[in-house]
């Protein structure tokens, strides 16, 4: 894509990688190695996911070039709807949809989630793409992890640990070296 990032860019990237690194990575108490604190098999869905989403972001800006961000969303969410029909098609499961489309309290869950995140969140880091390079536009939506940590505490009663607050530290602190340096 022929964008430059700077050293301070890798720097920063690099302390947020950390950062999220520290959160799912623990000491094995029998030795100095490292392993996973969560399943690995989620830790591999969320990395074929951020291989999707990179690749996503990279083809959105190639194909967007000066388009509106949010029209460019609104194709994204129609490309997305052909790929989930096709999915339903092939596994044959319209009746699941339909079941769960009835489910209101879910529904209004979801509409709030789809109206934030693909429709809100998606246009913004298009945006954002626009005006910085992708490498750093990714950095920065990579620390949705830490801006859970508060819903997480408040608003599902999960117990977060403080080695969990010390990697949202210190993914904040990368964020920060790509802002101000």
């Amino acid at each position: 894509m022929r964008e430059l990032i700077s050293l301070s860019d890798f720097v920063g990237m690099f302390v947020t990688i950390f950062g999220i690194a520290v959160v799912v990575l623990v000491k094995n108490p029998e030795g100095n190695n490292f392993k996973f604190s969560r399943s690995i098999k989620g830790i591999v869905y969320a990395l074929i996911g951020a291989f999707g989403q990179a690749f996503g972001l990279i083809f959105s800006k190639i194909g967007m070039g000066d388009y509106d961000p949010f029209a460019a969303t609104q194709i994204r969410i129609i490309a997305g709807i052909v790929g989930f029909t096709v999915v339903i098609l092939f596994m044959k499961k319209w009746d699941k949809l339909k079941e769960d489309v009835k489910n209101m309290d879910a529904t209004k869950y979801l509409f709030f989630g789809s109206l934030f995140g693909p429709f809100l969140g998606v246009s913004f880091s298009l945006l954002a793409i626009q005006y910085t390079t992708t490498g750093v536009s990714s950095t920065i939506t990579s620390i949705i992890p830490v801006l859970i940590i508060p819903l997480s505490i408040f608003v599902l009663k999960e117990k977060v640990y403080p080695k969990e607050i010390l990697g949202a530290v210190i993914s904040v602190i990368g964020v920060t070296i790509l802002f101000v340096v």
